[in-house]
């Protein structure tokens, strides 16, 4: 066979050539084999018999007679007689069993239906041609041949004609048509079936076989043996032949009626009734709808019942629905589906189902156990498309179409619709995708049919009535969701159908457990528990617990349309509710359950739970509760409220309540601690409660400790709580009843248990109800005796003299009875008037009866001399005796009390100083002396919390005077009682001390300190003193000695000296007025034997300064507790502020008329004002806002106003005035013109005053240029336009291109297009301020001006130039370019001024923004370029003054009032290009800028400063020498030099992850040096060496860029550890874009070009030093590379560490001065001296070896 590829012939050529050269034969159809392989197919129960009733419903047929001939058995008397049995008794079933196993010989059919036409006919006798009818059932035209089954030879009679069927050489089958003889003629159709084999028919009544589960349904009966082929005969079951009767009968649609007869006897009759049911008004309306892919549109929905008779048998009525759908599927979907059947679908089908009415479930689920021996009951459920096996609804509904088939639903309803079958009718054809398609539609509407009727039930059921659960079990069987058989896409169809909707299913579920009825919820609102426990306590909509099995539930569980209740849901819901008890019960049982075995949670739970108590009607919360009541509580008394009830504790075992529900037993002293609360005691006010309670407290008292038990006690005593006879008492006044106490006392009425008399424990009269003890009684309190009956019988006696004896007697009485009386008893006795008392004096008044307390022994009379105090009246009573301790236990004193003695005392003391002041010995009051001998013994533990301790009756005096010291007349008797908090024992300026003799008597009895006397008072106490006395201690005499002993007093502290700071205590000379410790000031260098007061200024001394800042001098001690206060040797910056605004008007005041003093002050004024400014520059001293508003506001600013029209202070008049008021002089022509408020001439108060609102002169000043003369367009001024037209495109953009802020583009069009510049004779200036005009000449005013129209802009300069100013035209041009004012005028004038070459050195990118003009003129620029001198070549400089001369600025020569740069070829250039903002030029001499002379004739900055100058950093201005202020003491400026030195540590890290800068310049970012480029840096993820790296956006990373990275980290590294000694994270790297290459940069030549270019190499961003990557890779790294890795040093590293360490220094320097001037300098050259040697070490042992 060869291998090669040969192309196929197409197949139309293979077909033709077959056609014109091929041999023909036709195809022959064996017609019986095709017959029999078709009945093979139709193999299932009854098939000719749904077939032909089928086509019966097709036909119309209302009744359908199937008629069964068999060989009977019977003979003819046995037939007669069974006829006569059926006429007399109508028992169709006895004449059945009379053909039990008879042959069938023949089956015959009749229908009344429409008759048979021509074209029936021929479609009959043709094979698969189908009926063309699109409302028949049949498909494929091949139903008819299931009769073939039974018959060879079929016969049909149909009206006039009948057909038969006839075999030809048996394979070929022939019909013949002919007419019915007259007699046979008829309306009915009949099909004839003369039986090709033996059938055995079986009449005897069998159970009906439950189909509804079986595939194949066996249609041969089968013996029990093995059987052989020839013992398998066909038989027909007649029971099973009824049943499918009965069932074909469910969806027919014409068909109403189905008989069976044998041998003519009719054995069964069956017939439907439809009746509709009218829409329920309750339930959901039928919508028209369409199905889920649009191929069907719902129109209507009818509802009916179907009642199912059999005759002379039972009945059975189901519901059935009928829908009519329209069918909208597309014409292609169409066509294919014609191509298949051979026919159209129709335009409109029915969807039927059949279904049980919930009665009827109802019923039948009832009778699954009855034994039902109806057979007709039978034949009939066999109808319903329920299963009821175990109580449960099993759903098992079939398939209709046209007639039944073995398919099931998986719903409880039977399923009818224009389903297209399998051929053999028994399945639904889901293999061809077209047929399939429609199929699913069908079964996907019969689910959404099968949802409507489910709401419907749903619905109407709820609004009927609140069903309970087993009436929604019924509604809800038939849709508890099976799999369907045989295929189950069948049912998984129809489930899609039915939950198609988008809306929610409803539900039944139980809102409440309390709830006996169900209601409808919305699936997504209710929930499933997987515990019945659950559904006893928690009030959540919750699907029954009995419903949860059922099919629907779990389909919603599988489609989560259906959520179960998890424990936080549980947690949340019983958090808001309120549980019964018995739900409270259910949900312990569940948290203690093998469901939940989770403690943490179940504990949880119970702290948040509520429930209900019933009996006390209040909500109980259990996280409240902690006990439980062991005490059986009677119920009558509401127990604690975190105690459980007793009916709740009693359902739970003590082990449950204590190891499960963690409580404790409830204790006495517990729940008695809450009835004696203040909201609980009305219960044992109440006479219904209090017997109960106090029962409880009696039982169980003696489970209280003794403390506990005392507590009671005395709450007992105050409470009435006692039932007596005479209402509720409290127990003092209340009796236990006895022989003793009278019947007209209130009584105990408690029940008390009553012992025997002889002795023995026996209980009489005891009552198990609130029993109390007497004894508990006793000790609350209550009453045994009646103490009236003890009075003393000498109660009249009103005698004054003594009887000792009687009283002797009635305390002896007393004592006796002693062991009768209660506690209660006693205490009365202690409170009642019956001891009969007197005095050493007597009288009738004080002899009388007594309480006990309130007499006296007479022995302390005796002691005290003290007349009138109360004693016992028994003078001689023995201290030794029982009756004397007895008169102690009842309250009669040994010592008076404190409070009387200290009266006493008081009074002696008074008497005393009534007598003879004559006495110069002052005597010790008697008491006082008392009150020392008894204090520890008596009074030592009533003192510390007595009253009396703050009463003053300690003898002392206070401290002289300083005018009385001495004055001794009356200093011994000037002795004042004190108290012992304020009177001290060491005498003192501030404060009272004891007498001597007062010391000395407390020396013999005990330590002073035990009254609380000190020897000093601690500062607070002498200061508050002080305050108090002020006005008579503090005099300018006095302070010295009081602050002196302040400052040895203890108790200094801040929250001390915070609050005498807001108080004024110290005096000053010539004043009475006090001043506060902020107010005055103490020289550090002033010591007690100074008198000279150093000043800054020596001409000045503090005299100069009273009134303004005031100094004061106490004396060595008084000054340190002045500063240990808070007085400072000099003001702060804030306080001084402060007393500028508060002092100026009445400093100044004093002095107006004498020259010399006022200028004094004013230089101290001056001097005053320097230090603010000086604070407001470097600290924050000055940042407070209320501060600041008040320097804003207030006048506090020195300004000069000019009188003589010169600018000199010997002729002015000086005014303080607000910071606005005062004008900044820049303008020296406007100054002098219009004399405004000048500030001093000191640079500092110039930018204190403008950063308070000062305005600067010239702003201020309204300038209105004009010209005059004739306008001429000469050379000079065509060449100007055309330079400022050509550089116009970089003019107003930064270097990046972009438009400078507030650019008015309309105006910039016009100096493009309509843009012209004259020549005129003279340009001239009016001057407006205030309203007043000046005019200014041309020698004086500016050297151009601009105007303009709408449509013009000119620009008129005068001819009298030599050479054009251009910052003049610079000005111009951005007052009229700009519609803000903006500070670009000197970035123009620079672009004007100078050539590009110098542009583009600079960093302007010249080309890119000047490419698309022309070439522009250079007769300008040249003739500039040629007046400056040549430049000289310098000479070569080596090693360290190399680098030095290039990096240090202060290599110049200094004139008077100018500097300029040596060395350098552009140093003319430099100085004319900076030329300070204000200058004006006299340009007919040309001498202003080379002049070295200060003059008034406008030539130098009047701002005090030079010309700029190109530096390092960039450009910076240098102050003047005249400005330097002399250092006078220099130990001070070295201290403060060193302080200084120590902020270049003061670094900071830069930390952000990016650094975006724009394009900015050295007044922009003042940390900068100079011009920086704008940048977008990222930072590189690996550090260096400790130093991060910056690089810009747009810049790739090598690894060797990386290296050389490395290397430069290492460098500085170095430097900052070993010679800064700084912290490495200031340090930082930064890589740019490649552009300028640094190579070309001759560091050698110290050039306006390098320090420009400096920016590049190292910045510092506030204190983060940045180090640039690319200056080292561009200068350095090549030569570097042979160095590398060696530890050898060479000369290139020798210049990079140089050059590096000089560049550190700059930037160090740069964190003391921010701006390029002689300050930076000096601080530059200070570093680089201190760290020179550091620097040489660092580099004899530096190398790259391990970089």
């Amino acid at each position: 066979m060869s291998n090669t590829i040969q192309r196929p012939i197409s197949s139309d050529a293979l077909r033709q050539k077959a056609q014109n050269d091929g041999v023909e034969q036709r195809v022959e159809v064996n017609q019986r084999m095709l017959i029999d392989k078709m009945l093979a197919r139709y193999s299932s129960d009854f098939v000719v018999c749904r077939e032909l009733i089928q086509n019966s419903d097709d036909a119309q047929a209302k009744s359908f007679h199937f008629e069964i001939t068999c060989d009977t058995p019977m003979n003819a008397s046995d037939v007669q007689q069974s006829t006569t049995e059926q006429t007399n008794t109508n028992n169709s079933t006895d004449i059945a069993i009379n053909f039990h196993n008879s042959t069938i010989t023949e089956i015959r059919t009749v229908n009344n239906g429409l008759i048979f036409n021509t074209t029936d006919w021929k479609r009959v006798s043709a094979i698969a041609e189908g009926n063309t009818n699109v409302d028949s059932v049949g498909q494929f035209g091949v139903g008819f041949f299931s009769v073939f089954q039974f018959s060879e030879e079929p016969i049909i009679t149909s009206g006039n004609e009948y057909m038969t069927f006839v075999w030809r050489d048996d394979n070929s089958l022939t019909t013949f048509r002919h007419t019915l003889p007259v007699e046979q003629q008829s309306k009915l159709t009949s099909i004839i079936l003369k039986m090709r084999s033996k059938y055995i028919l079986q009449t005897e009544t069998k159970a009906i076989e439950n189909k509804e589960h079986k595939h194949n349904i066996k249609s041969a009966k089968r013996t029990k043996k093995e059987p052989t082929v020839k013992d398998i005969i066909p038989t027909i079951d007649l029971t099973q032949l009824k049943a499918y009767f009965i069932k074909v009968l469910s969806f027919t649609k014409y068909v109403e009626e189905l008989i069976i007869k044998i041998n003519g006897f009719i054995i069964f009759q069956v017939n439907k009734v439809k009746k509709v049911i009218p829409p329920i008004s309750r339930g959901l309306p039928f919508k028209k709808q369409s199905s889920i892919s649009k191929m069907l549109s719902l129109e209507t929905f009818v509802q009916t019942e179907q009642t199912f008779n059999i005759k002379n048998g039972a009945s059975m009525t189901l519901n059935h629905i009928s829908v009519n759908a329209r069918v909208m599927i597309d014409e292609d979907f169409h066509n294919h589906i014609r191509r298949i059947m051979k026919k159209s679908l129709p335009s409109n089908i029915q969807i039927q189902l059949l279904f049980a009415p919930n009665s009827l479930i109802a019923s039948q689920q009832s009778q699954i156990s009855i034994q039902n021996s109806d057979h007709h009951t039978k034949l009939l459920n066999s109808l319903i498309p329920l299963k009821f096996e175990n109580d449960s609804i099993i759903p098992s509904g079939f398939v209709f179409i046209g007639l039944g088939t073995h398919q099931t639903t998986g719903i409880g309803m039977h399923v009818y619709s224009h389903l297209i079958p399998t051929i053999e009718r028994e399945n639904i054809d889901l293999q061809d995708p077209y047929i399939a398609k429609w199929n699913k539609e069908l079964l996907a509407s019969t689910g959404q049919i099968s949802r409507l009727i489910y709401d419907q039930a749903m619905v109407s059921n709820s609004n009927a009535s609140q069903k309970m659960i087993y009436n929604y079990e019924f509604i809800l069987g038939p849709y508890s969701f099976q799999t369907s058989v045989p295929n189950n896409e069948i049912g998984e169809t129809i489930i899609d159908g039915f939950f198609s909707s988008d809306k929610d299913i409803l539900v039944p579920v139980r809102q409440k457990p309390s709830d006996d009825y169900l209601i409808v919820l919305p699936s997504t609102k209710a929930f499933l528990t997987n515990t019945k426990q659950i559904h006893e306590f928690l009030s959540l909509p919750l699907v029954p617990y009995q419903l949860i099995t059922n099919g629907l539930i779990q389909t919603l569980i599988k489609r989560t349309m259906i959520d179960y209740v998890d424990k936080s849901m549980v947690e949340r819901t019983l958090t808001t509710s309120t549980l019964s008890i018995p739900e409270f019960v259910n949900l312990v049982q569940w948290l203690f359950s093998n469901d939940v075995a989770d403690p943490l949670y179940a504990k949880r739970i119970l702290s948040n739970v509520r429930f209900f108590d019933h009996i006390h009607s209040l909500v109980i919360s259990f996280g409240s509760i902690q006990y439980y009541d062991s005490l059986n509580i009677p119920l009558s008394i509401p127990l604690p409220v975190n105690s459980l009830p007793r009916h709740v504790s009693s359902l739970f075992s003590v082990e449950q309540l204590e190891k499960k529900l963690l409580l404790l037993p409830l204790k006495i002293k517990d729940v008695l601690n809450i009835y004696f609360a203040d909201s609980q005691v009305y219960l044992l006010q109440d006479p219904k409660t209090s017997p109960s309670l106090l029962s409880v407290i009696s039982r169980y008292s003696g489970q209280l400790t003794q403390e506990d038990w005392s507590k009671i006690k005395t709450k007992l005593s105050k409470i009435e709580c006692i039932p007596t006879t005479q209402g509720m008492k409290i127990p003092s006044q209340s009796f236990i009843p006895s022989s003793l106490v009278s019947s007209e006392l209130p009584a105990i009425i408690l029940n008390i248990p009553q012992t025997a008399t002889d002795g023995q424990d026996k209980i009489l009269n005891e009552s198990s109800e609130n029993p109390v003890s007497a004894n508990f009684l006793k000790q609350i309190g209550c009453r045994m005796l009646d103490l009236n009956a003890f009075d003393d019988d000498d109660e009249n006696d009103q005698t004054v003299s003594s009887n000792s004896q009687a009283t002797k007697l009635f305390v002896q009485h007393l004592m006796k009875e002693r062991k009768n009386m209660s506690e209660a008893d006693f205490n009365a006795l202690k409170q009642k008037e019956s001891l009969k008392g007197t005095t050493l004096a007597p009288t009738k008044e004080t002899t009388r009866k007594y309480i006990p307390k309130d007499l006296h022994f007479p022995s302390v009379a005796s002691r005290l001399q003290w007349f009138t105090l109360p004693i016992i009246d028994w003078p001689d009573i023995n201290p030794r005796s029982a009756e004397y301790s007895f008169l102690k236990e009842i309250g009669v004193r040994e010592v008076p009390e404190l409070e009387k003695l200290i009266d006493r005392i008081i009074q002696e003391h008074n008497d005393m100083k009534q007598e003879d002041r004559t006495k110069r010995k002052y005597k010790i009051p008697l008491s006082l002396e008392f009150f020392v001998e008894n204090f520890q013994q008596y009074y030592c533990n009533s003192w510390k919390t007595d009253s009396a301790r703050k009463r003053c009756f300690l003898p002392s005096r206070l401290p002289k005077k300083i005018n009385d010291q001495n004055n001794d007349d009356n200093y011994n008797y000037d002795v004042i009682l004190s108290t012992p908090e304020y009177v001290f024992g060491v005498e003192n300026p501030l404060c009272a001390t004891l007498i001597h003799e007062v010391i000395k008597l407390f020396e013999k009895s005990f330590n002073i300190a035990l009254l609380g006397i000190k020897d000093h008072p601690n500062l607070l106490q002498a200061f508050d003193i002080l305050m108090k006395n002020k006005d008579e201690l503090l005099t300018i005499q006095s302070a010295p000695k009081i602050f002196a002993y302040l400052n040895g007093l203890d108790g200094l502290n801040r929250t001390f000296i915070e609050r005498i700071s807001k108080l004024a205590f110290i005096p000053m000379q010539g004043s009475n007025i006090l001043m506060k410790p902020s107010q005055v000031f103490v020289r550090s260098n002033v010591t007690t034997s100074q008198s000279t007061v150093k000043n800054s200024d020596p001409e000045i001394s503090d005299i100069v300064r009273i009134g303004l800042i005031d100094y004061v001098d106490f004396g060595l001690d008084a000054n340190e507790f002045l500063r240990n206060i808070g007085v400072c040797d000099h003001p702060k910056p804030s306080v001084l502020a402060e007393l500028l605004i508060d002092r100026q008007a009445t400093y100044f005041a004093s002095t107006r008329n004498n020259k010399n003093d006022l200028k004094n002050k004013v230089k101290v004024y001056i001097d005053c004002l320097k230090q603010l400014a000086s604070a407001a520059m470097y600290s924050q001293e000055l940042q407070s806002k209320s501060l600041q508003e008040r320097l804003r506001t207030n006048a506090w600013c020195l300004a000069f106003e000019n009188t003589d029209g010169e600018i000199n202070h010997n002729d002015f008049k000086m005014k303080i005035v607000k910071p606005n008021e005062v004008y900044l002089d820049d303008d020296h022509l406007c100054a002098m013109a219009f004399r405004p408020l000048l500030p001093p001439s000191e640079p500092a108060l110039v930018k204190l005053y403008e950063y308070f609102g000062a305005k600067w002169l010239s702003d201020c000043v309204k300038r209105t240029m004009t010209f005059t003369g004739r306008s001429i367009a000469s050379k000079r001024a065509t060449e100007l336009r055309d330079l400022i037209q050509n550089r116009l495109p970089m003019l107003f953009v930064n270097n990046r291109g972009e438009k400078l802020p507030y650019l008015n583009e309309v105006h910039v069009e016009l100096l493009r297009t309509k843009f012209s510049i004259y020549e005129v004779d003279e340009i001239q200036c009016q001057l407006t301020f205030k309203g007043k005009r000046i005019l200014i000449d041309s020698e004086n005013s500016r050297s151009c001006v601009l105007t303009y129209e709408s449509n013009k802009v000119t620009l008129y300069f005068g001819k009298y130039l030599a050479e054009f100013d251009y910052y003049d035209i610079a000005s111009e041009l951005v007052a009229y370019s700009f519609s803000e004012p903006a500070n670009y005028i000197h970035e123009i004038r620079d672009k004007l001024e100078s050539s590009l070459e110098t542009l583009k050195r600079r960093g302007i990118p010249v080309d890119r923004l000047l490419q698309n003009t022309h070439k522009e003129p250079t007769e300008i620029i040249q003739s500039q370029e040629e007046q400056q001198p040549k430049p000289q070549q310098p000479k070569q400089q080596h090693g360290f003054l190399e680098n030095l001369s290039v990096v240090l600025p202060f290599l110049r020569k200094r004139n008077r009032n100018s500097i300029s740069i040596v060395t350098d070829k552009h140093e003319s250039e430099n100085l004319n290009e900076r030329t300070t903002t204000d200058t004006i030029h006299d340009h007919k001499t040309n001498a202003a800028t080379n002049s070295s002379d200060v003059t008034i004739k406008f030539t130098t900055n009047q701002k005090n400063e030079n010309g700029p100058v190109i530096g390092v950093g960039g450009n910076y201005t240098v102050r003047s020498q005249s400005n330097t202020k002399p250092i006078t003491n220099f130990r001070h400026a070295i201290e403060d030099e060193e302080n200084l030195m120590k902020k270049i540590h003061q670094g900071q890290s830069y930390n952000r992850s990016r650094f975006v800068q724009s394009e900015c310049t050295k007044t922009e970012i003042c940390t900068m040096c100079g011009y920086y480029p704008a940048a977008n840096m990222i930072r590189f993820p690996d550090v260096l060496h400790s130093i991060p790296l910056y690089v810009e956006k747009d810049v790739s990373v090598s690894k060797t860029m990386i290296d050389q990275a490395k290397q430069l980290a290492y460098l500085l590294n170095g430097l900052a550890t070993n010679v800064f000694k700084i912290s490495i994270k200031t340090v930082h790297l930064f890589r740019d874009i490649n552009g300028r290459n640094y190579q070309n940069i001759n560091i050698l030549l110290f050039t306006i070009e390098y320090f420009y270019c400096l920016a590049y190499i190292a910045f510092n961003q506030s204190g983060a030093i940045f180090f640039n990557l690319r200056y080292f890779e561009d200068v350095y790294a090549d030569e570097l590379k042979p160095h590398l890795r060696t530890s050898t040093s060479s000369s290139i590293i020798y210049t990079v560490v140089n050059f590096y360490f000089l560049v550190f220094c700059h930037e160090l320097a740069h964190n003391i001065a921010k701006q390029h001037d002689d300050y930076f300098v000096s601080w530059l050259e200070k570093i680089v001296l201190k760290f020179m040697t550091e620097k040489d070490f660092f580099l004899q042992k530096f190398s790259f070896e391990n970089y």
